[in-house]
């Protein structure tokens, strides 16, 4: 399923994209842990957000994401587990976390 660039809005939300580019400027660190993305390949599936959850997983260096029906579906436990501490000062900080999926 191919996707063109008239399907992301990109001349008609300039300013949409302008405002957040400047909150990416504002907050350099950020960009290195969110992104912005198109839901225009959702659209074109027909997923409904409100009625439907995305649940992805890596396979053969690629990633997977189907959608399930948030009532009759899958029901995904996510969770965040700490596999790396570093004592600073009198502090125990996570330094490196891994994330679970059940």
């Amino acid at each position: 399923m191919a996707v063109t660039t008239t399907e992301y809005g990109t001349s008609t939300d300039t300013a949409f994209f302008r405002d957040i580019t400047e909150v990416f400027r504002k907050h350099p660190e950020a960009a290195e842990k969110y992104a912005l993305a198109s839901l225009a390949l959702e659209k074109q599936l027909g997923i409904d957000h409100a009625q439907q959850h995305a649940v992805s997983r890596i396979e053969d260096g690629r990633i997977i994401t189907e959608f399930h029906d948030r009532e009759t579906g899958p029901q995904v436990i996510r969770a965040s587990a700490c596999i790396k501490w570093e004592l600073r000062g009198q502090n125990l900080v996570c330094v490196d976390r891994h994330e679970l999926e059940m």
